[in-house]
Order: C-alpha cells, then sequence, then structure tokens
C-alpha cells in the first residue's frame, strides 16, 4: 500500500501514538511512518465533559503538543474514549480497576469513540469521531478476575481494559460499526484523508 502514497508524503507524516496495536495496523498496511509519543496527561485536558467529544479533545490536545515540536509536518493523533452510564472511562492503573471496570460492562453495552487529528503547524487539516456500540457477554466473575491476573501489564494499556485482538475478544457478544475502530484507528477515513492532502 505504500505505492498508494508519494515517498514525500511519508516522511512529512508524524504518527502521535504509543499503541502498539495502532502501530500494527499501519504494518500491515506496509507503511511505515515516524511514531512519537504525545506526552500529555490526559485526565488534564481541558474541557472535558464527559461525552463523545472528549475524545476529540484530547486528540487535540496530543496534537497541539507534536506540532509545536515538529514545524511543518502532518501530525496524526488518536484518542479512544468509553462512555458508559454517562462517564468517561479512562484506562486503569492498577488490577482492582481493571477487574471493577471489565465486572460493570458485563452483560451490558458501552459505546467506545475514537477520535482522530490531522494538523500541520498547529492548524487542524482534518477531524473525525467514529462510534462504535460494543454489547458483552454475561462472563464469569472468576474468568474476569483471571484474565486481569493474567494479562494485566497487556490490558492496562488499553481503555475499558480488553483487547478484541487478543484475549479479550472473549467478552464480546456483538459489534455494531467499526472493528478497526476498537483497536484505536478509524482505517477508512485515514486513507481517504491522508489521499486528500
Amino acid at each position: 500500500m505504500n505505492n498508494s502514497f508519494s515517498p514525500q508524503l511519508i516522511k512529512q507524516v508524524i504518527i502521535g501514538t504509543k499503541s502498539q496495536s495502532r502501530k500494527k495496523i499501519f504494518k500491515l498496511m506496509n507503511i511505515r511512518f515516524q511514531y512519537r509519543s504525545p506526552n500529555i496527561d490526559e485526565k488534564k485536558v481541558k474541557n472535558l465533559n464527559n461525552d463523545k467529544f472528549d475524545a476529540l479533545k484530547i486528540a487535540k490536545a496530543k496534537a497541539e503538543y507534536l506540532s509545536m515540536k515538529y514545524k511543518n509536518k502532518i501530525i496524526v493523533t488518536f484518542d479512544t474514549t468509553i462512555l458508559f452510564k454517562k462517564k468517561t472511562i479512562y484506562k486503569c492503573t492498577s488490577k482492582e480497576c481493571c477487574k471493577q471496570t471489565l465486572k460493570s460492562f458485563n452483560d451490558k453495552s458501552h459505546n467506545l469513540h475514537t477520535a482522530m487529528i490531522f494538523m500541520i503547524n498547529n492548524n487542524i487539516i482534518k477531524s473525525t469521531l467514529t462510534r462504535t456500540k460494543i454489547i458483552f457477554k454475561n462472563t464469569d466473575v472468576k474468568y474476569i478476575n483471571n484474565y486481569v491476573e493474567k494479562n494485566f501489564k497487556e490490558v492496562s494499556k488499553a481503555v475499558g481494559c480488553y483487547n478484541i485482538e487478543g484475549k479479550g475478544r472473549i467478552f464480546f457478544k456483538d459489534i455494531y460499526d467499526s472493528y478497526f475502530n476498537i483497536i484505536g484507528i478509524d482505517v477508512i477515513n485515514f486513507l481517504k484523508t491522508l489521499k486528500s492532502i
């Protein structure tokens, strides 16, 4: 797929992500980008309101951070948030938090939103927000506890404490709309936007 884009364009793009899942998607697409980590405290982003637009605000803050450091580069950043019971769910830093989060999703649905920002010199070129509705099975509490104990290092890096591309797929009953959105990138919108630049 590298042939779809000029080498000059690829060199100009910086992907602002620490997510190994997103990097794997780009690798599958055979596109070699530069990666940089947008080191911001997501919870300190201004004007978060526990709604779907939180993902856009956080992705924008990440893009602004990198855009200040890398002039004349096309910065692409992402953020994935989960809305559950009118509250934004963030990543967990403890096993107990992960366990409680997964138990709260048990036999219920929640909405996952992934935002994507294209920016150059602090000006937004394109922004998108994609929603996926996720329905969880009713999973035995002992399985949830065991899953977190064995996979904490991996799931603590994921919003919602699950990885659909890994062992976390056992929790899923149904998905409405984009599978790739759950992994953290709206692939179709990404490719369309990159081709239009």
